[in-house]
This record gives structure tokens, C-alpha cells and sequence, in this order.
């Protein structure tokens, strides 16, 4: 029987609980000091960068971060940001084509597209974790960033009835305290080793779309290299919109489009054994979610227009509004009765 919960408030930090911190032993995490949002505005790093900060220095610990699929010819084709109702639009072509490709969710969007989650689910398609409200993880304590995870972790599961493997820093921000938390909560971390830069075109007028295609064009000839794992957006109109012209442009090439777990070996995408306990005076859901109605995040690293050379992060403001909205799938009066019943005798959650 399905049923409504509350969720956080959209695009905001998650409440930090108990039951998701435990899950964690953080003597066991590196104690790298959390940075201030006012050093990433101004892309100050840490220096020296003692551990190891991909998003600044491009340190890169081999034995954990994944940034390309490892065998020629293999590429990973990633849309970070949804699901959105672009997303159903790349669903169709994919489905089409029988491509599967690796989607990196937040969970302030899954609340609000929870059946866009599912078709790309029972589609075949990689879905990876994204954060909740989209911060720069290196300005977050360590009980933020375990509530970010596990709270994007248990939306999906609510949706879909699995939790992720595979986790995608927002902005590519992250060092070795990041690495330390999702390890032990059972991330692999995937970045990327060609940006797009496709979300520059929701705002900046000078980006020209043409530029996305042409990025393709030139990494697909590179030689010697491993596969690729490439960043595109799902979010935003025109970004989504260049998705098939790219995936035609690869696969021309002779690359082999593939989720990121297939093209580093491992078809199983999700946790076997994955914990996400339920918060206090709450109630899990499956497939449908109570949705805050608001403005879509933005999105991925301000890096410059040179392809592979993603840059600092610059933190986006969040747009909202206080209008709710309650998605269903068709629900009988016998059911909202008992809903109905729970709110009355069940505290709200906070």
C-alpha cells in the first residue's frame, strides 16, 4: 500500500538526524577544515592541499575517485540535476535507441518527478546519488553532508526501492574528509573528464549551444585515451535538448555508450545491504511523494569554456516559492481516509 510523507523543504539543507549521523564513525574521517562559501566564491583553496581537493587541485585519489571509464572505446554518458520534465523528452530517444545512460539525481527533485525516476529505473538506466539541496559538500560539516546523502539516499528508495552505489559531488567538490563519509556510507565517488559547461546556457546569453556539439566533435577524436566520462545537465531546456545530437555523435565515433557501473565493470548499481532509516514521526512512501512546488536548482561547476578544466564552484541561489502540491497515483477514499488518519494522530514532522 503506498502512501504520503513529509519531506524537507526543497533546495534547503536537510535536517540533520541522529539516525543517519550513526551510520558513520567519524574518528574515522580525515579532518580537513570545512571551507567557508565566501573561499569557493572566490576560489581560494587550500594550500597546501593535504587532502587531496579534486574540485581545486585536481588531486586525485586512484584508489577511489572514478573520472573515466577505464577501457577505449567505452564512454559514460552522465546527466546531473533531474529528474526534470526534460528528462522525459532523453527518456524517449534513449528508449528508442536502447542506450543506457547514468543519471545523478537531487532529492528535491526526485520529491517533485518521482515517475520521471521510475521510468529511467525500470528503463535499465544508472541512478546515482546528487545531494538533496545541491551545496558545495567541502563548506558542509560532516553531519550535513551524511544528511545531504542519506536523505537523497531514502527519496530514492521511497521511489524506486533501491539505494544507490554511485555518488556525484555537486560541483566536483570534494576532498578526502568527503571521500571518508562516502566510503563508509557505500559511495563510489564519479566525477568527470570532459564538461560540457552546458549550464551556462540557462543564464549566460553569450553561451551558444552549437558549443556543446562542438566539444563532442573534438573529444571524440582524441587518441590514446581511456573512455570517457562525460557531464551534461537534464535540467535545463536547451542543455537536454543536445543530449540525442551528442549520443549520435559519440556512438559514430565507435564509442560504446554505457551507464558508468557497466563501463567499469559492475552491472549492480544499487547497495545490497543499503540502511536508510525512517525519521521519527514519518512515514515511508514508494511512488508517491509530497512535492514543495519551486524553482529547479542550478547546476555544476563554474569552469571555463576550455573542455576537461572544470574549475572552482560558484554556489547558485535557489529561487522558491511557498505553493505545495500532492502528487498521486489515483488513490481511493479508503486510502486518503487512513492518510488522513495519520496526520491527525501523528506529530508533524519537522
Amino acid at each position: 500500500m503506498n502512501s504520503i510523507r513529509n519531506w524537507p523543504p526543497l533546495d534547503e539543507p536537510p535536517p540533520i538526524l541522529a539516525e543517519y549521523t550513526k551510520l558513520v564513525d567519524l574518528s574515522k574521517v580525515a579532518n580537513a577544515a570545512v571551507r567557508t562559501i565566501s573561499d569557493v566564491n572566490i576560489g581560494k583553496c587550500p594550500n597546501p592541499d593535504e587532502y587531496c581537493h579534486w574540485g581545486c587541485t585536481q588531486c586525485v585519489r586512484n584508489q577511489t575517485d572514478i573520472i573515466t571509464c577505464p577501457n577505449v572505446g567505452d564512454w559514460g554518458i552522465t546527466l546531473d540535476d533531474g529528474p526534470s520534465p526534460q528528462t522525459t523528452a532523453i527518456l524517449d530517444f534513449l528508449e528508442a535507441q536502447n542506450i543506457k545512460v547514468t543519471f545523478f539525481v537531487v532529492g528535491s527533485r526526485v520529491v517533485e518527478y518521482p515517475e520521471i525516476l521510475q521510468r529511467a529505473y525500470k528503463l535499465g538506466h544508472q541512478i546515482g546519488v546528487h545531494t538533496w539541496s545541491h551545496p558545495s559538500l567541502t563548506t558542509q560539516t560532516n553531519e550535513q553532508v551524511i544528511s545531504e546523502l542519506q536523505w537523497t539516499a531514502e527519496v530514492i528508495k521511497a521511489a524506486i526501492g533501491v539505494v544507490p552505489s554511485y555518488m556525484r559531488p555537486p560541483y566536483g567538490d570534494f576532498d578526502d574528509r568527503i571521500r571518508g563519509i562516502c566510503e563508509q556510507l557505500g559511495y563510489k565517488i564519479v566525477t568527470w573528464d570532459s564538461d560540457t559547461n552546458d549550464w551556462r546556457s540557462n543564464t549566460d546569453k553569450t553561451f551558444k549551444l552549437s558549443w556543446i556539439e562542438g566539444n563532442f566533435t573534438e573529444w571524440v577524436k582524441q587518441p590514446g585515451k581511456p573512455g570517457h566520462i562525460s557531464l551534461e545537465h537534464d535540467l535545463y531546456k536547451g542543455a537536454a535538448a543536445q543530449v540525442p545530437s551528442v549520443i549520435n555523435i559519440v556512438t559514430k565515433a565507435g564509442y560504446k555508450v554505457k551507464p558508468v557501473g557497466t563501463c567499469l565493470g559492475n552491472d549492480n548499481f544499487y547497495q545490497s545491504n543499503a540502511t536508510t532509516p525512517v525519521p521519527p514521526n514519518s512515514t515511508a512512501s514508494t511512488t508517491s511523494l509530497l512535492a514543495y512546488t519551486n524553482t529547479p536548482t542550478s547546476s555544476t561547476p563554474a569552469s571555463s569554456t576550455t573542455p576537461n578544466t572544470p574549475k572552482n564552484p560558484t554556489p547558485s541561489s535557489h529561487s522558491k516559492s511557498t505553493s505545495f502540491a500532492i502528487k498521486s497515483n489515483n488513490f481511493d477514499n479508503f486510502l486518503w481516509s487512513i492518510i488522513i488518519g495519520a496526520i491527525l494522530f501523528t506529530p508533524t514532522f519537522l
